[in-house]
């Protein structure tokens, strides 16, 4: 009788868990194949009712991240192919345009920029219209000879378009972290609006006529003391970002992106700053005397209570403490512990980078306050809010100097883990920063056991006292 192989449900599971998410491992190799249905109105001309691309990774993120690229290209061209029937604005013809060049591999230009650029890159759009077979009257045609006009977005119009435009970047954040990661284009793109008079054309912002007079009104904001000037140089910096992302969107060739009309203003703006915008550390004296013992932080609510010495004790953001989900949160592992990670569905949350994933133990008074809270902190949960009613508790009741806010406290803890000779790439890992930075070369091995962080932990843990 033939040996039946047990069916590892941890591999099922995972596959189906792909396979929700339109990727799943294909062939010895694991490589991951992209599944996309075609949406009714397109079936007619595409006839079928779904299609596969190899993606050609074994990564499940990467796969993730090709199959939105792939779907956007997809639906760009589909969206093409209907034009003829259902004319589009001139706006969203144009991106359609734009879109569908791009996944051809061109940048797009208008047919008076084809008659007067190289006769090379016309030739190399005929050479690929025909090896591909596209009649004369298709939208592919018309897109790669740039029939389509160029539309004149305001800098107001593009900003509001960067998350139609980048919807991967989106895709993990709950609507907090989306209204956060929003206002990075539309705060500057308003601030542009203000100190200007006027919603310029974004493409023809000229450098000495608007973007200079802008930096020059913004340093006047700063003299003023109206504005931080790291501040003012952080909005240039993001108005070179959107510039960048926008042409991106528009399959614009990194090597021929236009000049920046803000790049390179706004440097030193930092400078003209009085005092140092780097956070003050919560000195340890007064963690230990004001914070951790019983019934010192009576005068706050009991969440925003926990929450802080949960903070004392973990060295994690606050929005990792914040919005950590129930299901994240490990109280009867051997070693209790929460998980930072990010999540989806109803707990959705972004996380700031690859190393913020981390599982961190609890001990001491963190441990305490998280079995007081074993589902989390529902209270402030995706909300934002910890921070400003925790500084106004702090300082009203003279716990925390003027000059230094809750913040501090993951300043503090990473100076405990100094003062105990802890290495500076095993710092890193235990903050969540990038030990590949912090060592400055490759990283190699395994994460560090949850063990040895525990001894860490409880090396620097505080031990508390009555008030």
């Amino acid at each position: 009788m033939p040996e039946v192989k047990p069916v590892c449900l941890v591999e099922v599971w995972t596959v189906e868990v792909a396979m929700a998410h339109g990727v799943f491992p294909r062939g010895k190799k694991g490589l991951y194949t992209a599944r996309l249905q075609v949406p009714i109105q397109f079936q007619s001309i595409i006839k079928k009712t779904e299609i596969w691309q190899a993606t050609g990774t074994s990564d499940y993120d990467e796969a993730i991240e090709f199959r939105i690229s792939w779907k956007r290209r997809k639906l760009a061209e589909w969206n093409a192919m209907l034009a003829g029937a259902d004319p589009p604005s001139a706006k969203s013809r144009y991106e359609i345009a734009a879109e569908l060049t791009a996944s051809r591999g061109f940048a797009y230009r208008t047919a008076e920029e084809l008659a007067t650029g190289p006769l090379e890159d016309l030739m190399s759009r005929f050479a690929s219209l025909n090896s591909s077979k596209d009649a004369p009257s298709s939208a592919v045609t018309s897109a790669l000879l740039g029939a389509a006009t160029r539309p004149k977005l305001t800098i107001t119009e593009v900003a509001e378009s960067m998350q139609d435009r980048f919807p991967e970047d989106v895709r993990y954040k709950n609507e907090r972290q989306k209204n956060v990661w929003r206002s990075r284009w539309t705060r500057p793109a308003a601030k542009v609006v203000e100190l200007l008079g006027s919603d310029p054309v974004f493409t023809e912002i000229h450098r000495i006529n608007q973007a200079l007079p802008f930096r020059d009104a913004l340093r006047d904001r700063i003299i003023e003391g109206d504005i931080l000037g790291r501040s003012a140089q952080k909005e240039i910096q993001l108005l070179n970002l959107m510039w960048e992302k926008f042409h991106e969107s528009l399959g614009v060739d990194e090597r021929e992106m236009p000049f920046s009309p803000f790049a390179g203003l706004g440097k030193g703006f930092s400078k003209l700053d009085e005092e140092e915008g780097r956070k003050l550390q919560v000195p340890l004296h007064i963690i230990e005397e004001k914070i951790i013992p019983q019934g010192a932080l009576e005068f706050m609510n009991p969440q925003a209570r926990d929450i802080t010495l949960a903070l004392v004790e973990t060295g994690g953001r606050q929005s990792e403490i914040t919005d950590i989900p129930p299901h994240s949160i490990f109280l009867d592992a051997p070693v209790p512990h929460i998980w930072i990670r990010r999540e989806t569905g109803m707990w959705a949350r972004e996380i700031k980078n690859r190393q913020s994933k981390r599982k961190i133990p609890l001990v001491g008074v963190a441990l305490e306050a998280f079995r007081r809270n074993p589902e989390g902190f529902p209270q402030y949960r995706h909300k934002g809010t910890y921070s400003a009613a925790a500084n106004k508790a702090l300082h009203a009741h003279g716990v925390l100097p003027e000059d230094v806010t809750i913040g501090g406290l993951r300043h503090s803890f990473e100076s405990r883990l100094k003062d105990a000779s802890v290495e500076n790439d095993d710092r890193a890992e235990l903050m969540g920063h990038s030990v590949k930075k912090a060592r400055g070369r490759e990283v190699y091995g395994d994460d560090m056991e949850l063990r040895k962080k525990l001894a860490w932990h409880r090396r620097i843990m505080f031990t508390p006292r009555e008030a």
